[in-house]
């Protein structure tokens, strides 16, 4: 049986593997791993109080990778943990926590918001409306896989 991939999805898979390297590059540069910022940036999108429901239904994350990030951005001292509604535990930056998100993850977002800053308006509600038609596309093919692949 012979497939032969697409030349769509080639480039396609090189660009998102291409913003994925470039976004290795800015963490790697600024000691963030993966789940650090994108706990973190969920606790400035979301702000202070938040639950890790909330940052995992915000992020698309597993619970289990935010609980995990949760317990050792805790462990060094960079949140804590106070009681919320029962039975979440709201997530608050630290003295040590406000100095990591202004070191490590402000350069980071500002970097983000320069590229953005950079666009016109049409070509940022192009690339967002493209990006959006493509993962509306995929998630429903991706259901109907799923569903077909029951036994």
């Amino acid at each position: 049986m012979t497939f032969e991939i697409n030349d769509k999805v080639k480039q396609l898979n090189a660009m998102l593997s291409a913003i994925d390297g470039v976004y290795q590059e800015l963490l790697k540069a600024k000691g963030v791993s993966d789940s650090e910022y994108i706990v973190m940036f969920a606790i400035k999108e979301l702000g202070e109080g938040c639950s890790q429901k909330d940052i995992a239904d915000n992020s698309n994350v597993s619970k289990k990778t935010i609980n995990s990030t949760i317990k050792k951005l805790q462990k060094e001292g960079y949140i804590e943990l106070k009681l919320g509604k029962y039975p979440n535990m709201q997530i608050y930056l630290t003295k040590l926590g406000e100095e990591y998100m202004e070191e490590r993850i402000m350069p980071i977002l500002e970097v983000e918001n320069k590229i953005v800053d950079g666009m016109s308006e049409d070509e940022f509600e192009f690339l967002t409306t493209c990006f959006e038609r493509y993962i509306g596309k995929f998630k429903k093919h991706v259901v109907e896989f799923i569903e077909s692949s029951k036994y």
